[in-house]
């Protein structure tokens, strides 16, 4: 199913049925009528897109810069968007793929318990993060950022792997209580800020809060096992041997919390 955006706007657009599950088992003429939020009001996908039966099991959509909610709670399936897209992108999904050529704004992901979300561009701020007032973020998954993502990225996670190639914005991985992240570039300030347990895996020197404190440098067993696997998946993550192989200092916290936390900086 190929989705064409009609008309380029700044006004959000909320549709959460474009989905997989929402998809399956309608007619062409059932998608159309399916509702959709054009800032206030309440219009039919038709009228928003120009939408056509390719044949294909995947939905395929054009850029949507300002559609919001794409493949909200999916559970299988797959999406791909050929250029930008808005926010909550994959918000609570369970299972799927999505995979995104351009770039994603804020809340990509939140609180995804399974699946995959491949970003070719940047992310916007809180991937992977908890909603205000939930308990929560990213409960297992996988989301890779070919750029940059925001502030925020895995706060209050608990399972699952966040991989950014690009820097991170301030306070990655706060209030973490699981789960691992890792990246490439240089992260922000307040890293790991209140996090219990977790592991942030990083490439670049950091600034490290005084809460966290330095114990050792040595060759994860864990991490050897874990990015031999993290290398087979078909997003092409710059893994090298020397990462697998190479020495990393361990610094455990956020010791203001309960401390089960660590960074792990790769040192070659």
């Amino acid at each position: 199913m190929f989705l064409n955006p009609l008309l380029k706007t700044a006004i959000p657009v909320t549709a959460p049925c474009i989905a997989p599950d929402c998809f399956s088992g309608k007619s062409v003429k059932e998608i159309k009528a399916l509702t959709v939020y054009y800032g206030n009001k309440e219009k039919h996908l038709q009228d928003l897109f120009d939408i056509k039966d390719d044949g294909q099991d995947v939905i395929t959509l054009g850029s949507v810069p300002t559609v919001k909610y794409i493949g909200k709670g999916m559970t299988a399936g797959s999406i791909v968007v050929r250029g930008d897209a808005g926010m909550h992108l994959g918000a609570e999904m369970k299972g799927g793929r999505i995979t995104v050529e351009g770039s994603v704004s804020d809340w990509a992901g939140a609180e995804m318990k399974g699946g995959e979300i491949f970003i070719a561009g940047n992310a916007g701020h809180c991937l992977g993060g908890a909603y205000r007032g939930s308990k929560s973020g990213m409960n297992k998954g996988l989301i890779v950022v070919k750029g940059n993502a925001g502030t925020e990225v895995g706060g209050l996670m608990k399972k699952g792997i966040i991989v950014v190639e690009g820097t991170l914005g301030d306070a990655a991985g706060c209030n973490m209580k699981g789960g691992t992240l890792i990246c490439y570039g240089r992260p922000g300030d307040r890293l790991g800020a209140f996090m219990q347990r977790g592991s942030i895996v990083l490439y670049e020197s950091p600034y490290l809060l005084p809460t966290f404190t330095y114990n050792a440098v040595y060759n994860p067993t864990w991490l050897r096992v874990f990015l031999r696997e993290l290398a087979k998946t078909p997003y092409k993550i710059p893994i090298t041997q020397g990462h697998i192989e190479g020495a990393y200092r361990r610094y455990n916290g956020d010791i203001s919390e309960l401390g089960k936390g660590e960074i792990l900086v790769f040192q070659g």
